[in-house]
């Protein structure tokens, strides 16, 4: 099996508390501790011969995420690593369909960006991928994803925006794009498509977050990634979620894509080397975990979902390694999966030294049963 860590590139502020900490009592917002305390995360999981980084990317955030610029922050990583895979998970391309108004699911950061954020230039997405692989020496994977949940129309934008890509990264010369949202005339004679990634086909990874998507990803033959315990989607229930990845596993089929199809699972993760120590961060979490999800838009103030004990005792990689081993192996059956995210500043609300041991115990006491 790969394992990867997945990470939002989280906050640090003054006192290491996070500001929906009951105890918290102020203090700064510590932007460069945060880059530097981050890339600790990354010397860890790249020494230790992790397979992959993701982290999720976005702009504005209530959590202090350091991370709204996703593939100049991949670039970066790439710069400072050797071995390690990196992806995003995800580039969130601003898309916007003429007249459209945003979700009434939106949060309000993402009203914000919705309605005075520029649309994206796709020429200019492909060339910063085709970058980030060169540089990271075809170590990149593109995850992207638009919100599409509940519209058809913008999930068949989404999916003419990534043909588009993939014709700007396999043509030597654009040959023009005709589509019901773009259209673009072709290049010069003379005029190259130039950076091209270094990967062909230049992969790509797209996070499945609602039930009507499954079936659509697998026609299209995109390799996806479910948030299990970490998601909205799971609200309805793991085994809902478990037949959403056997639909799209035949739906690719179906369509006759090459290969098997391939689904990675995010999980939040916090293991400790003793029961006791594990039973007591996890419900230090837990209590975080309702506090956070209980400010949210949209979610019920005193209900977390996901994050109540009960819920997540089959849906988290919470506990002793011996636990988390025999976890890991039914998510690998559940879901047929050869790829885990290891998510373990869910929430945002564990703190730093907890973050490095649960990487600690990862390394030394669970990845090893299964390489």
């Amino acid at each position: 099996m790969d394992f990867g860590l997945f990470t939002t590139w989280n906050a640090v502020y003054e006192g290491d508390m996070v500001p929906w900490d009951p105890d918290y009592k102020g203090g700064k917002l510590l932007e460069s501790d945060a880059y530097k305390q981050n890339f600790l995360e990354i010397d860890h999981i790249e020494d230790a011969g992790w397979d992959f980084v993701w982290f999720g990317g976005g702009h504005f955030s209530t959590q202090g995420s350091m991370d709204p610029q996703s593939l100049m922050l991949s670039s970066v990583i790439a710069n400072h690593t050797k071995n390690i895979r990196i992806g995003t998970s995800i580039h969130r391309p601003t898309l916007r369909l003429p007249g459209e108004t945003v979700s009434e699911r939106a949060l309000p950061h993402e009203r914000y960006a919705f309605d005075n954020l520029q649309p994206e230039d796709p020429f200019q997405v492909a060339e910063q991928v085709a970058i980030v692989d060169q540089i990271s020496e075809g170590r990149f994977i593109y995850g992207a994803g638009a919100r599409t949940r509940g519209s058809e129309e913008r999930r068949e934008y989404f999916f003419e925006y990534l043909e588009l890509l993939k014709q700007l990264w396999n043509e030597d010369s654009f040959s023009g794009f005709e589509g019901k949202h773009f259209n673009y005339p072709a290049f010069y004679e003379s005029y190259m498509s130039i950076p091209k990634p270094v990967q062909k086909p230049m992969p790509m990874l797209l996070p499945v977050d609602s039930q009507e998507s499954f079936v659509p990803m697998g026609e299209q033959g995109y390799r996806i990634a479910i948030g299990a315990g970490s998601s909205p989607h799971n609200l309805r229930g793991s085994t809902v979620l478990r037949q959403d990845v056997q639909d799209y596993r035949k739906a690719w089929m179906k369509a006759g894509h090459d290969g098997e199809p391939s689904t990675v699972v995010r999980v939040p993760t916090l293991v400790a080397a003793t029961q006791d120590k594990a039973d007591r961060r996890v419900e230090n979490l837990m209590d975080l975990a309702r506090i956070y999800y209980a400010g949210r838009v949209g979610i019920g103030s005193t209900d977390a979902g996901s994050a109540g004990p009960e819920a997540t005792q089959e849906v988290n990689l919470f506990g002793t390694p011996e636990e988390v081993v025999e976890k890991i192996h039914m998510f690998r059956e559940a879901f047929t999966t050869d790829e885990i995210m290891f998510e373990c500043n869910w929430t945002s609300s564990v703190p730093r030294e907890v973050v490095m041991d649960t990487l600690k115990c990862l390394s030394e006491d669970v990845i090893p049963h299964f390489k």
